[in-house]
């Protein structure tokens, strides 16, 4: 092998293993593996939830999941979801230079608020879900967080 063939092979070697190595150290020092879980700590590994968890700890739905709330609840939905959310945390963490205090919900994740929280509470809030049966409600009241945006947690939903 010639000396430019040879330095080509050691330069593309070690910016391999420099790529490999960051992502490794990365996804250790992100704690990946806790994202697998349904515990709603796991939600608060990162700094930018900090203020949310809290609020999450006094609310009324403490001993709800965060899972239960803001992802879907079918098995293949929920895996997909949480793959799509991870990547986007990522993303934001590693070339997003102003982080927000929170993240904010998107518009898939205010979709499975809204589908969870009819999932738990149907039965008691049909009059406004079926604007049929109760035409004073408008269709923006349809949406809970529109009037219970601070049950789980105060900040930025």
């Amino acid at each position: 092998m010639n000396k430019k063939v040879s330095t080509i092979i050691i330069v593309v070697v070690f910016a391999v293993g420099f790529i490999v190595g960051n992502g490794v150290y990365s996804l250790y020092n992100a704690d990946a593996l806790s994202y697998l879980s349904q515990d709603s700590s796991q939600c608060n590994n990162c700094h930018v939830m900090n203020e949310v968890y809290a609020d999450y700890t006094k609310s009324s739905h403490k001993n709800v999941g965060c899972a239960d709330c803001h992802l879907p609840h079918s098995f293949a939905r929920k895996w997909v979801a949480k793959a799509q959310t991870g990547l986007g945390h990522a993303y934001h963490f590693t070339f997003d230079k102003h982080l927000p205090p929170n993240f904010t919900a998107n518009e898939n994740t205010r979709a499975w608020v809204q589908e969870n929280c009819i999932r738990c509470h149907g039965d008691y809030v049909q009059n406004v879900i079926d604007p049929t049966i109760n035409s004073k409600h408008s269709q923006e009241a349809l949406d809970c967080t529109s009037c219970h945006k601070d049950v789980g947690h105060l900040r930025s939903f």
